[in-house]
């Protein structure tokens, strides 16, 4: 099953300044639509209806857990690219977030620059997803 495009992109933050940033720089990208959060489970349940490819998260927030959102986000079995956004240097924390299925973290404070290539990262493996089915779908047709 393909993908649609454009791909939908949640961001995730208790910070409405931070999030802000966050969706004026990705409201600069072509081929995505995005929606910012301040609560994760108003988040997930956005998540999981309206099919929001991309996730960005915070990992410290009082309602929840970034990692939390990331593992509902997995159960899901959606596909769904999820990286983790922190304040902390730890590696620990990156690499249980990592481990757990993100696809990468962004640490704080972060450029547009990091922001984008996650953002790009995310939408080639989505690409390619879309080619791989569609190569697929015509060799069994």
């Amino acid at each position: 099953m393909n993908i649609e495009r454009p791909y939908r992109i949640a961001v995730i933050d208790d910070d409405p300044v931070l999030l802000d940033i966050m969706e004026r720089a990705l409201r600069k990208q072509p081929n995505v639509i995005t929606r910012s959060f301040t609560s994760p489970k108003e988040a997930l349940r956005a998540i999981r209806d309206e099919k929001i490819h991309i996730v960005f998260v915070d990992i410290n927030m009082p309602e929840m857990f970034g990692d939390d959102v990331l593992k509902e986000c997995i159960s899901m079995k959606q596909g769904i690219q999820v990286y983790i956004v922190t304040g902390s240097d730890s590696v620990l924390l990156a690499d249980r977030c990592l481990n757990n299925g993100a696809r990468g973290v962004l640490f704080k404070p972060f450029d547009h620059q990091e922001l984008i290539a996650h953002v790009t990262e995310a939408i080639q493996f989505l690409d390619k997803w879309n080619r791989l089915v569609t190569n697929k779908q015509k060799k069994a047709g």
